[in-house]
């Protein structure tokens, strides 16, 4: 009798120890998965803050020089796409423009748009930022989209459209197949080629001006 109620006290001690087992596993398993999604959370954070960033860079010198934003010359203008062609004259950091206002202004935004690209590509994983005249920068239904509309009657060359900075990157919420976990949107072209996702962040660098 003796050895028959051991027996049985070691096989319910065996029986309470996996059970134990299995539920420390489940704690593990979601203390990590915790830990993952705490750690996504802080860089897409940390993305944000980047993309704020550059996109108030970019709007205080597009403010500070007013004739050329007016005039069109930061219009139009995709990381992504290369439209229009942006190419630097050269580094103004090392050598001063010596010609008029009229030569250097355009220089100085021409360099600056170079260098902004590249921040944007370089500072956001599959950075792409527009800088357009967009008269519906954000939808009720549609959210935030890449393309850019003008308003009824102008172009994306006049000022009577809202002139707007575009960022967008590769989103840390998503899965290895690039699929959004949220939602479940494909994302793996996440810089809008393919029409499935949307820029992250809109900034209203000058609001549309009617004649």
């Amino acid at each position: 009798m003796g050895q028959s109620r051991c027996r049985r006290a070691a096989g319910f001690t065996m029986l309470e120890a996996l059970v134990a087992i299995v539920v420390l596993a489940f704690g593990v398993l979601g203390v990590a998965n915790l830990l993952i999604k705490s750690f996504r959370f802080a860089q897409q954070s940390s993305y944000d803050i980047v993309a704020m960033q550059l996109a108030n860079d970019m709007a205080e010198r597009m403010r500070s020089n007013g004739n050329l934003t007016d005039s069109g010359t930061f219009n139009a203008i995709d990381t992504q796409n290369g439209a229009p062609v942006v190419t630097g004259p050269g580094n103004l950091y090392n050598g001063a423009c010596t010609g008029g206002a009229a030569t250097c202004a355009p220089l100085a935004a021409n360099f600056e748009l170079a260098e902004w690209t590249q921040r944007v590509q370089s500072s956001l994983p599959g950075g792409r930022a527009i800088i357009c005249r967009d008269a519906t920068t954000y939808g009720l239904t549609t959210g935030y989209q890449w393309a850019c509309n003008a308003a009824t009657g102008g172009t994306n060359s006049t000022t009577d459209t809202p002139l707007v900075i575009k960022i967008g990157w590769v989103s840390r919420f998503t899965d290895r197949q690039g699929t959004d976990i949220a939602t479940g949107t494909t994302m793996t072209d996440s810089v809008g080629a393919n029409g499935t996702a949307t820029p992250q962040m809109v900034v209203v660098v000058l609001p549309g001006v009617k004649s």
